[in-house]
């Protein structure tokens, strides 16, 4: 589940912990809807709209693709935005937040390293292409 390359080359286990970590988030909201306590939850078609992001972006980030990883890493920040101003206000249901909030700061952080990976494996790839020669260049020949 965690080996293997994306099609760049890069490592997939990235955004396998992105995808673990957006679970995280559904199994979370999911949790406070059945066992939240407090009087203001989502409940029914709020917690579906929710979630709606999160489970959008699953499947891409299955595959691997890096697209769907900017907007999953998007998708984490609008949960900790949410989850935090949340565990701050209820008290009451503070522990189903924070499990929210760690869960979409473990996905983010998956989708920073990864994109500092992709970063260096792309500068690299650059810097070989500039040092070999292009086939319409001649070619200086020492022995001339």
């Amino acid at each position: 589940m965690f080996s293997g390359r994306t099609s760049e080359g890069l490592p997939i286990w990235p955004l396998r912990v992105m995808l673990l970590g957006l679970v995280g988030v559904v199994v979370g909201y999911v949790g406070l809807w059945f066992a939240g306590r407090a009087e203001i939850r989502p409940e029914g078609l709020t917690t579906f709209l929710i979630l709606l992001p999160a489970i959008v972006v699953l499947p891409g980030l299955w595959r691997g693709h890096y697209k769907t990883m900017i907007w999953a890493a998007l998708v984490a920040l609008f949960y900790l935005l949410i989850s935090a101003t949340d565990a701050w206000a209820v008290a009451v249901d503070r522990g189903w937040h924070l499990w929210i909030a760690a869960a979409s700061t473990l996905a983010f952080l998956a989708a920073w390293w990864h994109s500092i990976k992709r970063r260096q494996y792309l500068k690299a790839g650059n810097s070989r292409a500039r040092s070999r020669p292009s086939p319409e260049q001649p070619r200086s020949n020492p022995e001339d």
